[in-house]
Order: structure tokens, then C-alpha cells, then sequence
């Protein structure tokens, strides 16, 4: 029943709500910004890939110096382990920089150019001393101690993993 007066609560109607609005079909501008999300995750799956291939090198590299400091635990091997661990610092730099800026450095300008490739110097007087040891020594290496010899190891693991490659890697040379 209806009041006469207009303020009556009693004279209170439903709210009739609009149609839903459909999802579908799109506007145009969620359109442009699929294709644009789809072009950004594109480049950025593009970079991956070409950073992942571009460190081949690396990952073979740390397999190999992996072995080599499983070797160190063994005495038997641990003189032929330290001998390899300066001809895998060589043959990686030779894989990512011009052989002719690498092949023909040796000691304290070897030594300065692996430090120039890392943000913290890690062939240091004393790393460098050992790293020179065992690479020219002829005879046994047993008399290098075995905190000289994880020191060196830790050294080229970090060079390694961390030196900062030429700005295009060449494909395989000859080492």
C-alpha cells in the first residue's frame, strides 16, 4: 500500500541493476597490450637463451675444474689435479678472449690480466706464487700444502664463475 506522503519509506522501489557488461569482445587497447607483453616476454626469452649459449664455455669449464678438485682429495692424483688447474684457467681464456691478447702471457702479466677480468684481484702475490709453481714445476707438487692448494682452487673457482667474458664469445679454437 502506498502512503500519501512522498517521504514515506513505504513508497521505496527495487533498484533495477544494469546488464552485466561482457567480457568479450575486447577493446582495442587490451589488444595493443597483449601483443606488447608478448613482444616484451619474447626479447626477454631471446636474451636468455643467447646469455645461456653465450656461456657454454663457463658451464664446461666449472664441470671440469669440479673434477679436478674431486682429484684434489685423492693424494695420488692431487699432483696431476694441481698441474690441470693452470691449463684449464688458459684453455677457458683462451675460449672467450683473442688468442692473440692471451697465448703468449705468462707470469706477472698473466697474472694481472686474469685480475683486470674480475672485480676483486684473486691472483694476489701469494695465489699468483703458487699458480707459478705449479704451473713450471717439473717435479712432485706434494710439498705445495693443502691450505696453498684450496687457496689456488678457491682462486680459480671464482675466476671462473665470475671473470667477465669479451663482449662477443668466438666459436671453438684450437687450444
Amino acid at each position: 500500500m502506498k502512503s500519501p506522503d512522498p517521504a514515506s519509506l513505504q513508497n521505496l522501489n527495487d533498484i533495477v541493476l544494469p546488464a552485466q557488461v561482457n567480457w568479450w569482445p575486447l577493446a582495442t587497447g587490451w589488444y595493443f597490450l597483449f601483443a606488447l607483453a608478448l613482444i616484451v616476454l619474447a626479447w626477454f626469452g631471446y636474451r636468455s637463451i643467447k646469455r645461456w649459449s653465450s656461456n657454454r664455455y663457463r658451464r664446461a669449464a666449472l664441470e671440469a675444474f669440479h673434477r679436478l678438485e674431486r682429484d684434489m682429495h685423492d693424494d695420488a692424483r692431487r699432483g696431476d689435479g694441481l698441474r690441470q688447474i693452470p691449463v684449464l684457467i688458459k684453455r677457458t681464456a683462451l675460449s672467450v678472449y683473442p688468442r692473440k691478447q692471451v697465448a703468449s702471457l705468462a707470469g706477472a702479466g698473466w697474472h694481472q690480466f686474469l685480475n683486470s677480468k674480475t672485480k676483486k684481484p684473486l691472483f694476489t702475490e701469494p695465489v699468483a706464487e703458487i699458480l707459478d709453481r705449479v704451473s713450471y714445476s717439473a717435479g712432485d707438487l706434494n710439498e705445495i700444502s693443502p691450505q696453498a692448494a684450496a687457496t689456488l682452487l678457491e682462486a680459480t673457482h671464482h675466476w671462473l664463475k665470475n671473470h667477465r667474458a669479451a663482449s662477443r664469445p668466438q666459436g671453438p679454437r684450437e687450444t
